[in-house]
């Protein structure tokens, strides 16, 4: 769980020219301050710039970013800080697999093992392969040195390693540890370097000389004294051959030779030498003797011709014992290299691990996975289930089949239930992540009440590892979090207008604590705001639809009824609403006197422009909310008493705004008519359902789902309205 409260300090924030200049040199609300159980919630109306901020963060191409977050600087593109987790609506499939999304202590450590057992496994056939071919001359599966390996199971996974198509894929980890660990491994004799490579080379040739020596029937041998003059007769007519043109010996400098006629003499010297050996004698003379190499370290032609010469088998003999033990050599060698290497590896034993959990039963031993499972068996009524396939692995099932990486319309479910199982497994996707940050935005807004709150009890307690940053303009979820947890997060509200107070503006906790809980706001309505009231009649007027709707909640019809005459233009009574007031909250402070009677001229005559309600730097979002309710009422009014004066509408019949409305401007084909009545139908603060604070007695709501700049646009607009409207 975060137990330290950290922030990330915004440097520059650029999306185009979608973030006001103030962004680009980020010094003043730049900070975003995450609570001590690592929850920050941005609140920002719509077209503040949240998505916006999504795709920055998300390092999209286009935008920038630099910021310092526990004591380091990151900026684009780095986005190893950020997981972020949106349009949850429009994502298709649940990609992953399910190592991406399970946890607990089993699961987990059986997921590292396989990954690390997959690793090593292709480390160790990569030095394996390295051997065969650098030590032991061993590059393909048709190299005649694999018939030299005794053991038929350590022959086949060589041979499946030497082919370089499957380089060991066709052998399986527990077949390869069982293969090596079973050979008997003894003592290597001492050998020479020299006649191993001569051995290991020399036995691929065609033409071997080894294997031709090992094909030897010593039968064949019979003694024949000249049989050495063979070699030198050879060697003779090759010299003469080469120097024909020569008068004087080559050797000893004898002069006036005849070259031609003593190539003659010894080229039939050495046939008749041959001609009087037996055939079988001959095709091994003839073929020793032409393929040995000078520098063969088992000096084989030399050991064939004593034996001949001197017709002793025990030449032949000995050089046949001397190389079958390097056949047997190789065959030694090439298992300790695979027994050395499997040694060093740690592959066995994790292997051993890996296996043993494998027999057991997967078994969720973590709150989040538990939760997951209830709440996904009992929301969407189809159990899900975590099982392990054919082959062991781990797999995540939803009645009965696989979901991951399916497409949306394969799997049975509403679009409700699809969104909200790839919700929450994004959450634990989120969680097992690397990043530090996990980025929500709006995660609640196409769920309805019954998904709500699981998915605030799943950012509180399943991401509790992580800090969160939850962007959203749903007060819904603000409260949902607290309920899950008390004091669980740090409110920031996002505004991003040009000539305005920007950045993340950082709620005070007591404005927090009013927002989200009834009784804070009510308590602070009875003593805690009073004395920092700085202009009374202001404060009483803008409180009127507050105290309205509060009443009706109550059930006090009498305060219902005198608030009611003060929110419509054409009414003309006057109403104390201090009594009013003392009624509702009974006030434990004499701030506000106890009689100051308003009437609707006294609103229709006041402004709240360039003046404060309260003390600002106690209540700033307070004083801003109720200057934005006096706006609201304010405009309302205006409207409904231009329009009942100049279409003299019966209030007693039409009594709403938008009663008034359409029977200023009835349905029909006039396109002044509709134009009017579209222009004061789609303006927020006339019919905005919040102006009566009816239902969830949202305080704040005016004043964080407007900016005041939409505000006095949609004024303007308003008063320009009912001008044309006077003089129409």
């Amino acid at each position: 769980m975060v137990t330290t409260q950290k922030k990330i300090v915004f440097k520059k924030l650029e999306n185009s020219d979608i973030f006001t200049e103030k962004f680009s040199q980020f010094e003043k609300n730049n900070e975003i301050v995450f609570s001590k159980e690592g929850i920050a919630v941005v609140y920002g109306p719509n077209g503040t710039g949240k998505t916006s901020l999504v795709n920055v963060l998300c390092c999209k191409e286009g935008t920038s970013y630099t910021l310092e977050y526990d004591g380091k600087e990151y900026s684009n593109p780095d986005n190893s800080i950020f997981h972020l987790i949106h349009d949850q609506n429009s994502r298709n499939i649940i990609a992953g697999t399910a190592k991406d999304f399970l946890l607990g202590d089993d699961i987990r450590r059986e997921f590292d093992l396989k990954d690390f057992i997959e690793k090593e496994y292709q480390s160790l056939c990569k030095e394996l392969i390295d051997t065969l071919k650098t030590s032991f001359n061993i590059k393909t599966t048709r190299s005649k040195l694999l018939q030299l390996v005794t053991d038929k199971n350590l022959e086949k996974i060589i041979s499946d390693l030497a082919n370089k198509n499957s380089k060991g894929k066709n052998i399986t980890i527990s077949e390869l540890i069982t293969s090596v660990q079973k050979l008997v491994i003894g003592k290597i004799p001492e050998y020479e370097d020299a006649k191993l490579s001569f051995f290991k080379v020399d036995f691929l040739d065609e033409n071997s000389i080894i294997q031709s020596v090992c094909s030897l029937d010593n039968s064949d041998l019979v003694q024949n004294g000249h049989v050495c003059e063979i070699e030198e007769n050879s060697e003779a007519i090759r010299i003469l051959d080469q120097f024909s043109h020569k008068d004087q010996c080559i050797v000893c400098d004898t002069p006036d030779i005849d070259p031609t006629q003593l190539l003659e003499y010894k080229t039939a010297n050495r046939e008749a030498i041959i001609d009087s050996l037996s055939d079988e004698m001959k095709k091994i003379i003839e073929k020793i003797i032409s393929i040995t190499p000078e520098n063969d370290p088992f000096k084989i032609k030399d050991s064939l011709l004593q034996a001949i010469d001197t017709n002793n088998i025990d030449y032949i003999i000995s050089l046949k014992t001397e190389i079958k033990l390097y056949l047997k050599l190789f065959n030694s060698l090439i298992e300790k290299a695979f027994y050395d290497l499997l040694s060093k590896s740690q592959l066995p034993e994790k292997n051993e691990e890996y296996e043993q959990i494998v027999l057991k039963k997967v078994e969720i031993d973590n709150e989040d996975l538990l939760y997951l499972q209830e709440i996904i068996n009992n929301s969407i009524d189809k159990e899900l289930r975590i099982d392990r396939d054919d082959k062991k692995h781990i797999k995540i099932y939803l009645a009965d089949e696989e979901f991951l990486e399916k497409e949306r319309t394969d799997l049975p479910l509403s679009a409700g239930e699809q969104n909200f199982l790839s919700l929450t497994f994004e959450f634990l996707k989120a969680k097992n992540s690397g990043c530090q940050i996990v980025v929500l935005d709006d995660p609640i807004s196409s769920f309805d009440s019954i998904y709500k709150n699981k998915i605030a009890y799943a950012i509180v307690r399943m991401l509790q590892g992580k800090n969160r940053l939850i962007l959203t303009h749903n007060i819904d979820l603000i409260r949902l979090l607290e309920g899950q947890y008390k004091n669980c997060f740090n409110l920031h509200l996002l505004n991003n207008t040009s000539g305005e107070l920007n950045g993340f503006i950082g709620m005070k906790s007591k404005e927090q604590d009013i927002l989200i809980n009834l009784n804070e706001l009510l308590r602070t309505f009875r003593k805690e705001v009073l004395p920092y009231i700085k202009d009374v009649n202001l404060y009483l007027m803008a409180m009127i639809p507050f105290m309205r709707g509060y009443a009706e909640i109550v059930g006090n019809q009498n305060a219902v009824d005198d608030l009611t005459k003060l929110m419509h233009g054409y009414r003309s009574e006057t109403v104390d609403v201090a009594f009013l007031y003392y009624d509702l909250f009974k006030p434990s402070i004499s701030k506000i006197p106890p009689n100051h009677s308003i009437s609707v001229t006294d609103i229709l005559s006041s402004t709240v422009d360039n003046v404060d309600i309260l003390y600002p730097e106690e209540y700033p979002i307070l004083n801003r909310t109720l200057k934005h309710t006096f706006n609201y009422l304010f405009l309302r009014m205006s409207v409904e008493k231009t329009l009942v004066d100049k279409y003299n509408i019966d209030t007693r019949s039409y009594k709403q705004l938008g009663q008034i409305i359409n029977q200023a401007f009835p349905n029909g084909t006039d396109i002044e008519g509709i134009r009017n009545r579209v222009c004061l139908t789609t303006k927020k603060t006339l019919l905005n359902e919040f102006n009566h604070f009816e239902g969830n007695l949202s305080i704040f709501q005016p004043a964080i789902d407007i900016t005041d700049s939409a505000l006095k646009k949609e004024k303007d607009d308003i008063f320009d309205f009912i001008e044309k409207i006077k003089i129409a």
